[in-house]
């Protein structure tokens, strides 16, 4: 497998009373375009109508706010600091740091990722995709923001190692041009997906199990 696999956000099973650590995602999608339980492979996605509202666990809260590090370049979201007022690491060349603030915050996950995948692959064609597919990962879990900003920011030495956060509101950029604050986010929905937990599809014995969990690189 050519896959980057990621520190794994817990030792058990994701609990429902606990938020997971969630891979930060390339660029924020539209609801819409990634449920829990999908499979997904670089060129592919399949999403199976086999797991029922049961299979999954909600939680939430009223507000989130997240520090990222992202690619001067290309925009693509690179590393989650958290919510953060102050980090202990100065921009690395070629990127910037951003902030995502919004009204609030839901995460969906399995309840037992392992049951839902063999329920999942009792679809035929579920079992049709994964067959061509085999280099593939099953999605366990989501983060949703509501009425989301995505802000530039900047890292302001105030000494001791440490660098306080703060939000842009419009600043001049390379030539004296005044930039915009605005980080280049369009998914054209009033709830986006930031964060993703998926992990690795096995064949084992002669039926698939699920690995460890990978980076977010199936959306880039």
């Amino acid at each position: 497998m050519s896959f980057t696999r990621r520190r794994s956000s817990a030792e058990g099973p994701l609990s429902p009373s606990l938020i997971p650590d969630l891979a930060l995602l390339p660029k924020p999608l539209n609801n819409t375009s990634l449920p829990v339980g999908q499979l997904v492979s670089k060129t592919s996605k399949y999403d199976s109508s086999a797991l029922e509202d049961r299979d999954y666990d909600d939680v939430g809260t009223r507000w989130y706010k997240d520090v990222i590090t992202f690619d001067s370049e290309s925009g693509r979201f690179l590393e989650s600091l958290g919510a953060a007022h102050l980090v202990q690491q100065q921009n690395k060349e070629g990127t910037e740091v951003g902030t995502i603030e919004a009204e609030s915050q839901h995460v969906r996950l399995l309840k037992d990722a392992d049951a839902a995948l063999k329920k999942a692959l009792q679809d035929e064609e579920a079992k049709a995709w994964l067959k061509e597919n085999k280099e593939a990962g099953f999605v366990v879990a989501i983060r949703e923001v509501t009425n989301a900003s995505y802000k530039r920011a900047r890292l302001v030495d105030i000494g001791g190692g440490n660098f306080e956060v703060r939000r842009d509101v419009g600043h001049e950029g390379q030539g004296g041009k005044r930039r915009d604050s605005g980080l280049d986010v369009q998914t054209s929905s009033k709830t986006d997906i930031v964060g993703v937990v998926v992990r690795e599809i096995l064949e084992k014995d002669g039926g698939f199990a699920l690995g460890d969990e990978l980076e977010a690189s199936f959306w880039e």
